[in-house]
């Protein structure tokens, strides 16, 4: 039983993440610095390619901000945006409705919209109300809402 215990503790120890410690070494008096590990892993869903020339890298500390998974949302922002915050598809829709911002959001969610950012769908346009918008989004629904 003890070997198990031990096994367990030692198990556990693995998997969860350091705080960041600094440290000086005493024979040194510099700085050493630990920086925490992160354990997940992200799968690429099915359709998300693994080309890195198909992401938006200076949005993905936003996508993790917003707890969307990084990788795919990444991609999804430059299918749908190129990277742009400001995009507004006024065309493509055969039922009238827009697509705005970054990872275009539809304007029929406009209730959703004023619900999470307190505003009109022109909030789209705001990085964080995007954002939380598609995480309401894709926790109603998942990857399907961007046809993935």
């Amino acid at each position: 039983m003890r070997i198990i215990t031990a096994t367990l503790i030692a198990i556990s120890t693995l998997f969860t993440t350091q705080p960041n410690h600094t440290q000086t070494h005493p024979a040194t008096q510099t700085q050493l610095t630990r920086e925490p590990q992160s354990n997940v892993v992200e799968i690429l869903p099915a359709g998300v390619p693994k080309d890195p020339l198909k992401r938006c890298p200076q949005w993905e500390p936003k996508f993790a901000e917003h707890g969307l998974p990084v990788k795919a949302f990444s991609y999804i922002a430059w299918r749908e945006s190129r990277c742009r915050i400001k995009a507004h598809n006024t065309t493509l829709n055969r039922n009238g409705s827009q697509d705005l911002g970054l990872v275009q959001v539809n304007s029929s969610w406009k209730t959703v919209t004023r619900n999470i950012c307190g505003t009109d769908i022109t909030g789209l346009f705001n990085v964080d109300c995007n954002l939380a918008v598609a995480k309401y989004l894709y926790d109603n629904g998942g990857l399907r809402h961007w046809s993935l």
